[in-house]
Formats: C-alpha cells, sequence, structure tokens
C-alpha cells in the first residue's frame, strides 16, 4: 500500500467520524473499544482484585459519561471469560451499527465462590461485588453512577449471581440478565451458603417469593437453552414469577450450557441491557 492511498483512507476515516459526529482521535479509537485490567484492593475480601473493563469507542479522547454493565462468569470462568465469548467485539459491532449506545463493560474476577456474601467463612462475595466493584469503577472511570444507568448479568453461576445480588442489594442496579440460569436446591448447594435459613436468603427462587413484585423493581431477563440441564428447574422458575405477578422476559432457546451457545447470543443481551439502562447524565453532574 503506498503512502498516497494509506492517506486517501485516513482521510476517509476522518471524513465518516465527521459525519457522525465523533470526537477527534485515532481511528482505532473512534471504531474500536479497549478492554483494560484494573486490580484494587477489596476491603471485603481483605485482598487485592481484578476486573477487566471494556471501554467504547472514543473513550480515551473524550468527557461523555457511560452506562455501565457488570458481567459476572460461570463457574469454571474468570474474569476473562467474557472476554473470550466475544462480548469487545459485540459491543463494538453494535455500537458502529447505531444499535446500541456506547457503554461500559465491567468483567469482575469472582473465583468460585458463587458471588455471595459467605454464611461460614467471612467472605464477603457479594459485597465485594456489587458494592467495593462498584465504587471503584465509579471512581476510576467515566460510569453513570447511579441505578438507573447500571445493569448486571451473567452466565450459569453469573446469572445466578446477577439475580442474588439485585435482590440483597436494592438501589444498585436497574436491570438483571440471567443467561443459562443455574437454580441449586439447598441439597446441592456449596457448603458456604450456611443453613436452610441462610440458603434462603440466597436463593433467588425463595427471595422472589418472600418480596413479591415489590422486591423485584428492576428489568429481568432469563433465557435458557433447551438442552441444558437446568432448563428444568429455570422453567418452573419462570412459572412461578408468572404466578406472582413479577414481569420478566423470558427465552427457552434451542442449545445448551456451553460457549457456544452464550456467543450466539451477545448481541440479544447486549440489546436488552440497552433497552434496560439510562444514558442522560444527571443534571447535577454535568459542569
Amino acid at each position: 500500500m503506498t503512502s498516497t492511498t494509506i492517506a486517501s483512507a485516513s482521510k476517509a476515516i476522518a471524513n465518516v467520524g465527521t459525519a457522525l459526529n465523533l470526537p477527534a482521535s485515532s481511528p482505532l479509537d473512534s471504531f474500536t473499544g479497549q478492554v483494560e485490567t484494573r486490580t484494587f484492593w477489596s476491603a471485603s475480601l481483605g485482598r487485592t482484585m481484578p476486573y477487566r473493563v471494556y471501554l467504547p469507542p472514543g473513550y480515551a479522547s473524550g468527557s461523555r459519561q457511560y452506562p455501565t454493565v457488570y458481567l459476572l462468569h460461570g463457574m469454571a470462568g474468570s474474569d476473562r471469560q467474557w472476554e473470550d465469548l466475544g462480548i469487545a467485539q459485540a459491543a463494538d459491532r453494535l455500537i458502529a451499527a447505531g444499535e446500541i449506545a456506547p457503554l461500559i463493560i465491567v468483567m469482575p474476577e469472582g473465583e468460585s465462590a458463587y458471588w455471595v456474601d459467605h454464611a461460614t467463612d467471612g467472605q464477603k462475595w457479594g459485597h465485594y461485588t456489587a458494592v467495593d466493584v462498584v465504587n471503584d469503577v465509579d471512581a476510576n472511570f467515566r460510569s453513570i453512577a447511579r441505578q438507573r444507568s447500571r445493569a448486571i448479568g451473567g452466565v450459569s453461576m453469573g446469572a445466578h449471581g446477577a439475580l442474588q445480588l439485585a435482590l440483597n442489594y436494592p438501589g444498585e442496579f436497574s436491570a438483571v440478565g440471567a443467561h443459562s440460569l443455574v437454580l441449586r436446591p439447598f441439597v446441592s448447594a456449596p457448603s458456604y451458603f450456611g443453613t436452610a435459613a441462610d440458603f434462603a436468603a440466597r436463593d433467588p427462587m425463595q427471595i422472589v417469593k418472600a418480596r413479591g413484585p415489590g422486591g423485584c423493581s428492576f428489568a429481568l431477563w432469563i433465557d435458557i437453552g433447551a438442552g441444558d440441564p437446568w432448563a428444568g428447574v429455570a422453567t418452573q422458575f419462570d412459572g412461578e414469577l408468572t404466578e406472582l405477578g413479577i414481569k420478566h422476559q423470558w427465552h427457552l432457546w434451542a442449545g445448551d450450557h456451553s460457549a457456544s451457545y452464550w456467543s450466539a447470543h451477545l448481541d440479544d443481551y447486549l440489546r436488552f441491557y440497552n433497552a434496560s439502562l439510562s444514558s442522560r447524565v444527571p443534571r447535577s453532574s454535568l459542569s
């Protein structure tokens, strides 16, 4: 490629950016989001923890604030799981097409702790996720720091985590995405769920029964593959939510409990979060 061709291509990209009213920046910054890794001290866990964060195209060169989605990994995953599924590429594509608004995506590390405050060993994984991680993101990135602009979702163990965190930490999240939702009975729950009474305070099925519609004041999406071993319990939960009058979206799709299923539905997930979140910055935070 000659220098003349490169110059022409760069000029064309710049003209597109001008037409779309994008901030002045490099072509890559304008059209591609970036994934960064950050570590911070979690008071709830008493140790340093990492998380990954997707920053939308143009973030580095602008001053705009963005809604935020927290995506939790499954039991065998890590803070890399959603990135490996292709969430950054899906977000770039939908933002470029104008199908979703630019947003920040946070991918915390949850090990195999089920994203709950443990009843037996003092580890507060729920508080770490819903408070420590959220506070660190709001302090260090241009997130819109309010419930209306904050969503949480997850796959498998992370789906359970997203739902129970929204229930147990009201006021934090305005939308919940439970993808391939795992709902374990007490007899198969990890020991750190504690006694039957402790379990009830951490089990989404029992929490929603106890609180009713008033305790589920967030947009709720549940999806699962028809071939998923957890599909039966999830279908039962869908019926219970309907009987309780709790509004939610329910999707039983072809597929199983696998990365290929989740990757195939990334666009669906992002469209749900986009539709549920407010991108409007509060007047009080405008200079």
